[in-house]
């Protein structure tokens, strides 16, 4: 990766650095050396806040803290639009991610970044845009998984993608003009 690449950072990688996790010290190394913008999507400082405010109990003075910590990374917050849901939805559906982690690598794959996360089974999903394979990492939060049926595919959506798809390009055309 050269330095003006895009990384995107997910909340266990953040998480490891305000809760002082023992992976702390490689989560920064890494944002130490990489000199590019870090992106997170919207969503990071909500799962931030529920782990430190729900999970952990945290009092609102110590929140503030942390997310000011983490807001001194530099990091650059995305919003979800449609084309990154529909991204998103695809990569649930492939890699069985929750939402929220099939988003973190949505954004890496359209930013063309790689992908700092502790969560195995997204660096799994990442592939070669994990960038800290061969970490211990920290066992997951066990949710039940939906069944997704065999049948579902985009074709049964095409009307619905193609309206999207003008939606954005006329978006596209308008900024472009």
């Amino acid at each position: 990766m050269t330095t003006a690449d895009p990384l995107v950072m997910d909340a266990s990688a953040g998480l490891a650095i305000v809760l002082r996790e023992p992976a702390r010290p490689i989560v920064q190394a890494r944002l130490a050396v990489h000199r590019g913008i870090v992106l997170v999507p919207t969503h990071f400082w909500l799962e931030v806040a529920n782990t430190l405010g729900r999970r952990r109990g945290w009092p609102a003075a110590e929140m503030v803290g942390a997310f000011r910590e983490l807001d001194e990374l530099g990091v650059e917050t995305v919003d979800l639009d449609r084309t990154m849901l529909l991204l998103t939805i695809d990569l649930v559906v492939r890699h069985r991610l929750s939402s929220h982690d099939a988003m973190y690598l949505a954004l890496a794959e359209s930013a063309e970044a790689d992908l700092l996360t502790l969560d195995a089974d997204l660096a799994a999903a990442a592939g070669s845009r994990s960038v800290l394979d061969g970490l211990p990492r920290p066992p997951r939060l066990h949710e039940e998984l939906a069944a997704y049926e065999a049948s579902t595919t985009w074709a049964n959506h095409g009307r619905y993608l193609a309206e999207l798809r003008r939606e954005v390009l006329e978006a596209a055309s308008a900024a472009n003009a």
